[in-house]
């Protein structure tokens, strides 16, 4: 399939993501984890908006060693060497946006972890997406890395992380969209994390080639 002309690839467009997760324990090995997330294009206001619903299951932990330090964590899945999650997302345009779509999507995510030295954490996380864009069919697989390392600050933890995901999908039958992100999370106890990154995206197949986002989620955890 033929690329865009590059002239229709030069623009760049700056967006803030706020985000709201919520995760409810069910038991020691499972979870459900609800999704509220909006795009905000600078100077236009929201452009489209997300719901999701997801249940999270692991496996046993990574190492039983890590277990005393990250047994008093919010988030669980750091103790675990291998997280299943299946969800579904409703996601479309805002009523004064200019490209209209309606997208269902259910999802499916394996994410095994590794500890390497000095508590370094690294997740490897397949994602595939089998979206129903406007009634059209269009999966994609997607594939990230990501490496973490939390330090504790008193009462509070704070973990830096980076990541980098690439995108396949089907209608182009080739890679065509790479992200890559830096950001920080910040544990205020076991029930609340603040988060906060910044994103670059370089999309071959999107009119708009590249993207800065700015990314803001609260994390709310119901043990």
């Amino acid at each position: 399939m033929l690329a865009l002309p590059a002239a229709a690839q030069e623009e760049t467009a700056y967006e803030t993501w706020p985000e709201v997760n919520a995760f409810v324990k069910l038991s020691e090995n499972s979870r459900l984890f609800f999704l509220g997330a909006g795009t905000k294009v600078k100077e236009q206001g929201y452009s489209d908006g997300a719901l999701g619903v997801h249940v999270d299951i692991f496996t046993s932990p990574v190492l039983k060693s890590r277990l005393e330090r990250t047994a008093h964590r919010a988030d669980v899945a750091r103790n675990k060497f291998v997280q299943l999650r299946i969800g579904y997302l409703y996601s479309r345009s805002a009523k004064g946006s200019s490209s209209k779509f309606v997208e269902h999507t259910p999802t499916f995510e394996l994410s095994p972890r590794f500890y390497l030295a000095k508590h370094v954490l690294v997740t490897s996380r397949v994602r595939g997406d089998l979206r129903l864009v406007d009634g059209v069919f269009t999966p994609r697989l997607r594939f990230r890395e990501k490496v973490e390392r939390s330090f504790h600050i008193k009462r509070f933890a704070l973990t830096p992380y980076a990541h980098a995901e690439t995108f396949y999908d089907w209608r182009y039958d080739v890679w065509h969209r790479f992200r890559y992100s830096a950001g920080a999370e910040w544990e205020l106890n076991r029930h609340v994390v603040l988060e906060g990154y910044y994103l670059r995206q370089r999309d071959n197949r999107a009119s708009t080639r590249y993207l800065n986002a700015i990314g803001i989620a609260l994390q709310l955890y119901v043990q």
